[in-house]
C-alpha cells in the first residue's frame, strides 16, 4: 500500500510535504504540546513542507511485531483520552481546513491512532505522530479505529482461524484499550471497528479524488477495492472472536 509520502528525518527533526490543512494542523500541535501531550513541535512551515519535532519513542510497527500487550493497548486508551479531553480547550483559527468532511464537535479527533502512528517505550504509549487525518468528531471515532488494528478485528486474507488464546489475547487488548480510555458505554466493537474502516476508505478515495497523496496512488493501485471487497469477512472473522458487545 505504499505511495509517494516524501518524508524525511533528519536528526530529531520531521519534513513532510506541506498541506491545504497544515496551518491548521500547527496550531492544534502548539496547543497540545503546550497542555503536555506527546505529539510533534511545529518548528517550521514553508511553500513546500513542515517541520516538526520527532516525538522520542520506538516508531510505530517496530514497537510492537508480534502485538500489544493488553497494558500496551490500556495506555494507548489513556494517551487518546488525555489528547481528547486537551483538544476541547483549543479554539480553531477562523480560517481552520480539515483533510476530510467533519462534523462540528469540540473534539478533535486524531484520525489514524493506529499503533503504527504511535511512539512507544517498553511497550508503552509515549507519543502521537502522523496528525494529517485530524479533524473534529466524535470521540468514538478515534477510538474505533484504535480498536480495529489494536485488537486487531480481522484476519490475514487467506486465513479464516483464530486460535481461542489468540481470540482471548484480542478481547483482553480491547477491554484494556476501552478502560484506558475511560468508555463506560456498551459498544460493538465488530461494528464500531469495520464501520470506522469503510470510513476511512470513502476518506482515501475523497482526498485522492483531490489529488492528494498517498491517497490517489493509493487508488490508482486499486487498494479501496480490495479493502472494500475484504469489509464482509472482517465482520465474519470479528464476530467469531466478539459474538456480543462489550458491556460497559
Amino acid at each position: 500500500m505504499a505511495g509517494p509520502r516524501e518524508i524525511q528525518i533528519d536528526g530529531g527533526t520531521v519534513r513532510r510535504p506541506r498541506k491545504p490543512w497544515t496551518p491548521t494542523i500547527h496550531s492544534l500541535l502548539e496547543h497540545l504540546g503546550a497542555q503536555g501531550l506527546p505529539v510533534p513541535r511545529p518548528l517550521d512551515l514553508d511553500d513546500h513542507d513542515e517541520y516538526v519535532s520527532l516525538v522520542p519513542g520506538l516508531a510505530g510497527d517496530e514497537a510492537w511485531p508480534h502485538g500489544l500487550s493488553p497494558d500496551g493497548a490500556r495506555s494507548l486508551g489513556q494517551l487518546l483520552r488525555a489528547v481528547h479531553e486537551a483538544t476541547r480547550t483549543w479554539t480553531p483559527p477562523p480560517d481552520a481546513v480539515w483533510s476530510v468532511p467533519h462534523s462540528s464537535s469540540t473534539t478533535i479527533c486524531h484520525g489514524d491512532p493506529k499503533p503504527g502512528n504511535v511512539a512507544w517505550r517498553d511497550g508503552v504509549a509515549v507519543g502521537l505522530f502522523d496528525w494529517d487525518a485530524a479533524r473534529p468528531g466524535d470521540p468514538v471515532e478515534d477510538v474505533a479505529y484504535a480498536l480495529l488494528w489494536t485488537v486487531p478485528v480481522d484476519v490475514d486474507p487467506g486465513d479464516n482461524h483464530i486460535s481461542e488464546d489468540e481470540a482471548g489475547l484480542r478481547r483482553a487488548r480491547a477491554r484494556a484499550l476501552l478502560e484506558g480510555y475511560g468508555w463506560h458505554a456498551p459498544i460493538d466493537v465488530v461494528e464500531a471497528a469495520v464501520s470506522r474502516h469503510e470510513q476511512a476508505i470513502d476518506e482515501v478515495e475523497w482526498l485522492a479524488d483531490s489529488g492528494h497523496e498517498p491517497h490517489a496512488t493509493w487508488v490508482a493501485q486499486g487498494w479501496p477495492t480490495t479493502w472494500r471487497s475484504r469489509l464482509a469477512a472482517m465482520r465474519e472473522a470479528g464476530r467469531r472472536t466478539f459474538p456480543d458487545p462489550l458491556p460497559g
